[in-house]
């Protein structure tokens, strides 16, 4: 029987460290998309551009090119968050497999 409480000890460990490392992914979502966002900012101010930019314009791809790095970084957190959630939900789905 203490095997059966080990083992849902260490699965419940497991969740809780997935839980708190889908927090983090999502949390570093919502920092990369700050910094985007003010990088397209400054990027706006430094260019003296204040008006809408539209996606077919020079000003968007000068701004894309100068604000790649951002953009990657974005990408690379989300691509992190997605994994994060899979291993959760997995996490979830097999304890509450291992239940029934």
């Amino acid at each position: 029987m203490s095997i059966t409480y080990t083992n849902c000890a260490i699965d419940l460990l497991a969740l809780a460290q997935a839980a708190i490392k889908f927090s983090q992914a999502a949390a570093d979502v919502n920092h990369r998309q700050q910094a985007l966002s003010d990088a397209y900012f400054s990027w706006r101010v430094s260019a003296g551009v204040k008006e809408l930019i539209k996606r077919d314009d020079e000003n968007w791809m000068a701004m894309m090119t100068a604000t790649a790095e951002e953009y990657r970084q974005k990408q690379n957190a989300k691509g992190r968050e997605r994994r994060a959630k899979a291993k959760l939900l997995a996490l979830v789905a097999g304890l509450e497999r291992a239940k029934q």
